[in-house]
């Protein structure tokens, strides 16, 4: 049986890690999700949820920073 030649090149995996950025933007649409669903569903006082999500990407966009990507950036899966 013949032998295969062996080469030296470096295969370039592709990273999967998701930044904290967008982990953030992805639990507030989910939560903003969750927020009309539950309204719909359940009781009107459900689309506050909606209100809180609103009120952090306002202050997100107006100072830069997103608190809740502060705390995504400190758990353990991105370090």
């Amino acid at each position: 049986m013949d032998k295969m030649p062996h080469s030296n090149q470096k295969i370039n995996m592709p990273s999967h890690e998701i930044s904290p950025r967008r982990q953030a933007q992805f639990i507030l649409a989910i939560a903003s999700l969750v927020g009309i669903i539950l309204g719909n569903s359940f009781s009107q006082w459900c689309y506050m949820l909606d209100i809180l999500v609103g009120m952090e990407l306002l202050v997100a966009s107006l100072t830069g920073e997103c608190i809740l990507e502060k705390i995504i950036a400190k758990l353990p899966w991105n370090n």
